[in-house]
């Protein structure tokens, strides 16, 4: 009983360095690479428009493994304005944030938790501006209801919202659209994969840093 408890330690000890080392040299990469918006492409923003990123850290990675949807996508959230400033609002988990389930940060700071050249702004094609506005009225009513991060990944449940869910849910609300439609009828995880927003046929690509060589 003794050696399986001291076996059991090491593991675990084992397991938590290497997330430690892991993090500590994906937050050195974020310091070394200073990512951000060009200010002609801050131009090219509108509120309502959706954020997607590949995070740092271990999480992230195994996101982007898993769903394996040849997006390189670990992240999704919403664009809107608070003080006339751009806001970035989206759903964290605890085990990655301070805050847990729906909350906002500056654009800035979003963009550069975003591993270099994998930022994409796309929009809803089938809304004009006014309307995809309310996209971003929404999203801060559920800010406002600290909505917590829904870690059952349950899409049919929604007292609680995973990063994308919380776009879908929004507009549901907002325009009665499913933007999963052709998803959930599908395997179990493909409502969690992010291709369907790189969708030409519904979206609109305004930033593509995927594209670039450096």
């Amino acid at each position: 009983m003794l050696i399986f408890f001291m076996a059991l330690f090491f593991i675990v000890l084992f397991i938590c360095i290497f997330l430690w080392g892991y993090e500590y040299h994906s937050q050195k990469k974020q310091v070394v690479a200073a990512y951000s918006l060009s200010l002609n492409e801050k131009n090219r923003l509108k509120d309502g428009d959706i954020l997607l990123r590949h995070g740092y850290g271990f999480v992230s990675d195994m996101i982007v493994k898993t769903l394996n949807d040849s997006t390189g996508i670990s992240h999704c959230a919403i664009l809107t304005k608070e003080n006339n400033k751009w806001i970035v609002i989206h759903s964290v988990s605890s085990t990655l944030s301070a805050v847990d389930g729906i909350q906002s940060q500056n654009l800035d700071e979003f963009v550069n938790q975003s591993k270099k050249n994998s930022f994409v702004v796309i929009r809803y094609k089938r809304l004009n501006d006014s309307d995809r506005c309310k996209i971003g009225t929404r999203a801060q009513y559920y800010l406002q209801k600290k909505i917590p991060f829904d870690n059952a990944f349950n899409i049919h449940d929604t007292a609680s919202f995973y990063c994308s869910e919380l776009i879908w849910k929004i507009f549901k609300d907002e325009f009665q659209i499913d933007i999963f439609d052709s998803k959930l009828s599908s395997a179990k995880y493909d409502y969690l994969k992010f291709d369907i927003f790189l969708d030409t046929t519904n979206y609109q690509i305004v930033i593509d840093h995927r594209i670039k060589k450096d």
